[in-house]
């Protein structure tokens, strides 16, 4: 009986804490402590045959600064996507402009709504439509950039 007993107190105490530890750990994650994404660093990811320069979040503008490395001039469409994993910035109307080769394209999206993310991380991706200088046909690059909300 005695061997019964100290192994029940045994594992009442430990299942106790168990229980506690889930909690403090639930708790944290609940309060952003644990956010993997406070640790990442910011980045900018564009395809082949183009550079990313810099790139700003701020509440309510996005502004990126991306290199033609293509090797000649660009015509670029202003009808661009863009979207968030926060905020709303798909009302956000971008104007794209630049486009020579070796040339900065600066793309600025003002009325990006990004009030609710001040001072976190989020990841802003873009879609871009151009023509080549000697080509014929639309083509589309895109990219992503993620960084704190300033």
């Amino acid at each position: 009986m005695k061997r019964g007993q100290a192994a029940l107190e045994f594992l009442t105490t430990y299942g106790w804490a168990f229980i506690v530890i889930l909690v403090m750990i639930g708790a944290l994650a609940y309060f952003g402590v644990l956010n993997p994404g406070r640790a990442l660093p910011s980045r900018c990811l564009v395809e082949a045959g183009f550079s990313c320069k810099d790139f700003i979040i701020r509440s309510d503008q996005v502004e990126i600064l991306l290199v033609n490395k293509k090797g000649e001039g660009l015509t670029l469409y202003n009808d661009m996507t863009i979207t968030s994993d926060a905020g709303d910035p798909d009302e956000a109307t971008c104007t794209v402009s630049g486009g020579l080769a070796d040339q900065v394209i600066n793309i600025t999206c003002p009325n990006a709504n990004f009030t609710n993310a001040l001072g976190d991380k989020v990841k802003v991706e873009f879609s871009i439509n151009y023509t080549l200088s000697k080509g014929t046909y639309r083509q589309a690059f895109s990219g992503e950039v993620f960084g704190p909300v300033q």
